[in-house]
Formats: structure tokens, sequence, C-alpha cells
């Protein structure tokens, strides 16, 4: 295997626990200070409004489109190219808040009026591939299965470490991932990134992609249990670490590298679910080397009963 870092490196992270717990718990409370104070840029997903989907004859002037649009429609109003000859479009328009005119119509009606609006701007000779209205109260309930979707997953990855390993390494990994998903929460606020259904699956890969690499070091401080009985917990930690070093830094460099490059030339829509993929996998590669092992030193382990849990097997990392 390719070997960025040397076999006999010795970094000392549990050295500097402190210092990583202080940056990890100003990650947590400036994204909770972010969110709250600045809100997020939730999307059509969660605020509720109208997607067209439109194929053009020929490629269209999104300036002169977007300015008959603003005058026919009062709400906020985003394009997208998409495709490769520049003749499809998608335009979302967020739906304003309700007027005593719109809710006499209802939202059926209301969506006809809409409708009909963007295709007289549009003109004629455009095919349309998609149009759709998301409801208020369909956001909210996306609002809700999301925290759900979230919540459920990381409790699931809890129980599976927990049965895997102890409590203890549970609680750690857990705790490294909230950091990572509040984290990338905070950054969404920050970069003004639109919150919508593809952020969920952001928070969702970066909590897979981070509990990965904490598990292949809590198995080798399993591993280490059982060769050094007698080796202090902080330096057994430390050496563990150290061990899986090249494994994790070469697994996130090469990752992020993919994903830097679809950053660059992915274009915005996948720029937009890229960029969050990024900040995610470097916050997750920060917490399962720096945090999720260290905080163990916090508990009681049972070395004994940890040695002897389950099959060890010696492997190269």
């Amino acid at each position: 295997m390719i070997k960025l870092i040397p076999d006999n490196v010795n970094i000392n992270f549990v050295g500097h626990k402190n210092k990583i717990f202080i940056v990890s718990l100003s990650i947590i409370l400036g994204s909770l200070f972010l969110f709250f104070s600045k809100s997020l840029n939730y999307g059509l997903d969660f605020k509720g409004g109208y997607v067209v989907e439109a194929q053009f004859p020929t490629p269209p002037d999104l300036s002169l489109l977007r300015e008959k649009l603003a005058k026919a429609y009062p709400g906020e109003i985003s394009l997208q190219k998409y495709g490769t000859k520049g003749k499809d479009l998608k335009i979302k328009l967020e739906r304003i808040e309700e007027t005593e005119n719109s809710a006499a119509m209802g939202d059926e009606a209301e969506h006809v009026v809409v409708i009909n609006k963007i295709k007289a701007v549009l003109g004629e000779g455009v095919t349309y591939r998609k149009v759709e209205t998301i409801g208020p109260n369909i956001g909210k309930e996306l609002v809700n299965n999301a925290i759900k979707a979230v919540i459920f997953s990381l409790l699931a990855i809890a129980i599976y470490i927990a049965l895997r390993f102890e409590w203890q390494f549970a609680l750690c990994g857990l705790i490294a991932l909230a950091q990572d998903c509040i984290g990338l929460v905070g950054a969404y606020a920050l970069l003004w990134l639109e919150f919508n259904g593809t952020a969920i699956v952001a928070i969702l890969t970066t909590a897979s992609y981070s509990i990965n690499d904490s598990i292949v070091i809590f198995d080798r401080i399993r591993e280490n249990l059982k060769r050094y009985r007698k080796m202090p917990m902080l330096e057994l930690i430390n050496k563990s670490i150290n061990e899986t070093l090249s494994r994790t830094v070469l697994t996130a460099g090469t990752t992020l590298l993919a994903v830097f490059a679809l950053c660059l030339f992915g274009g915005e829509v996948i720029a937009s679910f890229s960029i969050p993929i990024f900040i995610g996998i470097a916050l997750g590669t920060f917490s399962s080397i720096a945090l999720s092992a260290p905080l163990l030193l916090f508990f009681k382990i049972d070395r004994e009963k940890m040695a002897n849990k389950g099959k060890v097997e010696l492997t190269q990392v």
C-alpha cells in the first residue's frame, strides 16, 4: 500500500488533547451561534415553492429571463442551467407568504395561476419536463423527517459501536459525530449555501465517512489492548492513532482531491453539494484522528474485557 506517512511516526495527539477539545468545542459553539443568529438559507424543499424544468428551442438569456420573471412574480427566483447544450433550465420560485387572495383561491388554484404566469413569460416552443408545487406543510414535514433521519442514524451507529466494542466507544463516537454534523450545519450558515434535501444527504454522508475512520482506530485500540497488556492507556491510544494514520490520511486525501475537483469543475449544481461534502470529510477526518479516541481517556475501560471481545485480526494498515 502507498504510505504517505512513515511507519515509525509518533505524533503526540493525546498529549495535545486539551487544545484539540478547545478547537472542537469552538466549532460546535461557533456553529450553534451562526445557526441561531444567522439561520440557514432554506431551499424550496423546506420553504415551499414551485419548480419548473423546461427545455428551450435555443439557449435562453438568463439575465433577460430573470428580469421578465421578476416582473411577473414577486417572490425569490432561482435559475439554473443543466445539461450539455444549455437549452435545459430549472426554474425555482419561492412561495410567497399566504395572502387573503391566495387563501381564498386554495393551493391548487394558486398553483395554476403561478404556473400560467411562468409559461406566459417563457413563451412558445418550450417543452416542460417537470412542473411541481411544494407546499408549506410539506416543507415543515420535510424538516421534521430530516431531523428524525439524522437522529435515528446517529443512534443506530451508536448501537452498532456499543455492540461491537463497548458503550464508552459508542459515546465517544457520538460526540465526534455531533461535532461533525453541527459543524457542517454551521458551514451552511456561514457560507449561506442553500439548505435543501441534498444537505441532509451531505450530513449523513459526513457521519458515515467519519464513523468509518473512527471504527478503524477503535479496532486498532482493541488489537493493541491484547498485544500490550501493561501499556498505559494514554500511550496505547496514541500508538493506535499513529498506526492507522497513514490509512486515514491516504483515504481522506484521495477523497478530498476528488471532491475538490467536483467543486472546481462540476458546475453550480454539483458544487453546491460538493462543497459541504468537502467540509464534512475534513471535519470527520479531524474528529476521527484527534477527538473520538482521546475522549476514551475520560472513561474507565475494562481492558481485559475489551482485549477478549471478538476475534482480533492482525491486519496491516
